[in-house]
């Protein structure tokens, strides 16, 4: 496949991409609740209910990660083939449409308020705030004030839902008014209908396949989760190791020559075709080499746990500090406090048990208690925390048969 090839197909992908993502972000938004207590709680409903919602959530999710992809890769092609200096307009405005899908992925990335959005993202907040005079401002005015809450996911909602698109959709129907003719040398139907099936296949597959990812709810005080950004960020993430003692150099510093070298292209005439290979295969194998680092560095970090699984070992964990003295570790009720008791403790394994007992009553039971010898779990214990507990106390005792 040729780069010209290669080049048509990455423009019309990253047109249906980007077009699926708008469309699959407003049908999201009208169940999201941008509020610090019911955020999480209106994506773990998508999650819970699965069918076309869950569907939706994880096309956006997927979305946004494969346009990252096919507009980089569009990039690139559209400078190594010589374009810059003879579809100017087209440069420009392709560089702004693709800074604003990043101020996308930046401002979605806070909405579903699990423990990867929120220390993620006051990872970041922190990084803007380092760049000199404004960075302070620029980040109360995102947050808020000081702190993220309520009003931080109001404004991300607004500029991730509103502006951004109301920007994209404008920049781009100008694009293709003024442009038409250019625009029909660059991108041909064939590649709109390729793109089209090809990344409609693919996004069908991943969205039915794999949910996209959801951690616990976010936790201010759990000082040690270990965040890390999106993977077109780790690059970045890995150069400010380098630049501790000048936090400036990545917060404003890189991004502002990275800015002026891209918009500067169309004025450099005289660069051969091997020139332009040279700076496209140095620029990638810098990201590469970075991210690279970064991935190797955290190999050995524990996995970040989906919220299902999560939720499985902290109900383990309950179970462990609050019910292992009676009911012991294999759920036989033999816990080394369980004869000091007038209140038999029932065998978990034995499916007589799970018979004579509903799913109610075992909720009642933790939730208030048994009088004096089992006491109530209901201030310690959230409901969804005593329903995992009785979904973890299934999976580990109940028999199979």
């Amino acid at each position: 496949m040729t780069i010209k090839s290669i080049f048509k197909i990455s423009a019309g992908i990253s047109f249906i991409f980007l077009s699926l993502l708008m469309v699959t972000g407003w049908g999201l938004g009208g169940g999201y609740i941008p509020s610090d207590s019911e955020a999480f709680s209106s994506i773990l409903y998508l999650r819970n209910m699965g069918g076309v919602g869950q569907m939706i959530r994880s096309l956006h999710f997927y979305l946004s990660s494969s346009l990252i992809i096919s507009g980089f890769i569009f990039l690139i092609s559209f400078y190594i083939l010589g374009y810059v200096s003879r579809f100017t307009k087209q440069w420009y405005f392709s560089l702004i449409i693709y800074f604003l899908i990043v101020g996308s992925c930046f401002t979605g990335y806070l909405l579903p308020m699990d423990q990867n959005a929120f220390w993620g993202t006051l990872v970041r907040l922190g990084i803007v705030e380092t760049i000199p005079f404004f960075g302070t401002f620029i980040a109360n005015i995102l947050r808020g004030g000081l702190t993220i809450g309520s009003e931080t996911l109001s404004r991300f909602f607004t500029i991730h839902s509103s502006i951004i698109p109301i920007f994209l959709s404008v920049i781009s129907l100008v694009l293709i008014q003024s442009q038409w003719e250019n625009i029909k040398l660059i991108v041909s139907r064939a590649s709109i209908l390729y793109g089209t099936i090809l990344g409609v296949i693919l996004l069908y597959y991943w969205a039915f396949s794999f949910s996209a990812p959801l951690e616990l709810p976010a936790n201010p005080i759990d000082v040690e989760y270990i965040p890390r950004p999106e993977w077109y960020f780790l690059w970045l993430f890995e150069f400010g190791k380098y630049v501790e003692w000048a936090p400036w150099i990545r917060s404003a510093l890189l991004p502002l020559l990275g800015t002026l070298f891209l918009f500067g292209l169309p004025f450099i005439k005289q660069q051969s075709s091997k020139q332009r290979y040279t700076i496209a295969i140095t620029w990638c194998s810098v990201w590469l080499i970075l991210t690279g680092i970064t991935l190797y560095a955290d190999r050995n970090l524990p996995d970040k746990l989906d919220y299902e699984a999560a939720m499985f070992v902290e109900a383990k964990e309950n179970y462990q500090s609050l019910c292992y003295d009676c009911h012991g570790s294999t759920g036989k009720g033999d816990g080394p406090q369980s004869k000091t008791f007038s209140l038999e403790s029932p065998d978990f394994t034995l499916m007589a048990y799970w018979d004579q007992t509903s799913n109610d009553q075992i909720i009642k039971a933790i939730k208030d208690g048994k009088g004096e010898d089992m006491p109530d779990f209901k201030k310690k214990l959230s409901q969804q925390q005593i329903e995992e507990l009785l979904n973890m106390m299934k999976i580990s005792y109940r028999p199979k048969y």
